[in-house]
Order: structure tokens, then sequence, then C-alpha cells
């Protein structure tokens, strides 16, 4: 069984930032009454993607 336990999501930051930058803007929701080790794993899980999907898209091959 799975259920929904927060959200991540990549958020627009504006379209000079976007063109002109490598920063990234993520949003994360969850319940605040959420145990602090699944919030650690959640901010965790961000950075991955981050890294494991945008970064490696802007990195160029050599």
């Amino acid at each position: 069984m799975s259920r929904k336990v927060a959200t991540i999501s990549k958020e627009f930051s504006g379209l000079v930032k976007e063109m002109f930058t490598k920063a990234d803007n993520f949003g994360i929701s969850f319940p605040m009454d959420l145990d602090v080790n699944m919030k650690a794993t959640l901010l965790g899980s961000v950075f991955l993607i981050d890294f494991m999907y945008y970064e490696l898209l802007k990195s160029p091959t050599t």
C-alpha cells in the first residue's frame, strides 16, 4: 500500500534567472506533524533529484 506523504516540485524562478543562471528553486510541501526523519529524507531527496536530473542535464559532455 502506498500513500502520498509530500510533494516535491521545481518552481519557476523567473525568466531572467532561468535563462542566465544555473540556479533552481524547489518546493517541498508536507504536513507539519510529519516525523523529523521523514522531513530530513525529503530534503535529501530534493538534493538528489536536483543533482541526478537537473545538474547532469546542464553539464557539458566531454
